[in-house]
């Protein structure tokens, strides 16, 4: 299996060589909306903010390759797997990049990311008070002013509050077998 490293020391993979190989342990940190929407076949679901809780839970029989979406949250996840003892590789580029190769996923029900409905309120809000502030009363500009606070305060902390009001909602609830529902968490990160 060929490997690169990026800036960072993390040693990654790319889809073709994950693609090609047998007996992986294939991780993947999204959330479990974004997991059961699409996800490589054979691959465990691991959200990133569980891993340090949840980490006995990942195999040491195999080659450990992380995945997410498009490199970010694995290439977090590595390093917090990598001081629990393991060597794990990221898989170069996500799943993105995995699609993009024309490689097979299992594909579930169709939601739209919490990421994209974050971006679709916001954008909404802004956009909504720009235009009152213009053209009824400037108090409304107040609107987008509360929005920039929201993604300011959200770039500082690495905590989306409106992610997670979003994660809480009814359509972003996975359905389990035994009727139970779990709510999907998320993050602002790719």
């Amino acid at each position: 299996m060929s490997e690169q490293t990026n800036s960072t020391i993390c040693p990654q993979v790319s889809a073709a060589d994950v693609a090609s190989q047998t007996g992986l342990v294939l991780v993947d940190v999204r959330s479990p909306i974004e997991f059961e929407t699409e996800h490589i076949a054979g691959s465990v679901n691991v959200p990133l903010e569980a891993l340090d809780s949840r980490s006995e839970e990942v195999s040491r029989n195999g080659q450990l390759v992380v995945i997410c979406r498009s490199g970010k949250r694995a290439e977090r996840a590595a390093y917090t797997l990598m001081g629990r003892g393991f060597h794990p590789k990221v898989l170069e580029g996500g799943m993105i990049a995995w699609r993009k190769a024309g490689l097979p996923v299992k594909e579930g029900k169709k939601r739209l990311p919490i990421e994209r409905q974050i971006q679709l309120i916001v954008g909404a809000g802004v956009l909504t008070g720009v235009l009152l502030g213009a053209f009824v009363n400037p108090w409304y500009l107040v609107i987008p002013g509360f929005f920039g606070a929201g993604l300011t305060f959200a770039g500082l902390s690495g905590t989306c509050a409106l992610g997670i009001l979003l994660g809480k909602a009814p359509w972003n609830k996975l359905e389990l077998s035994s009727g139970q529902s779990q709510n999907g968490k998320s993050s602002c990160c790719s």
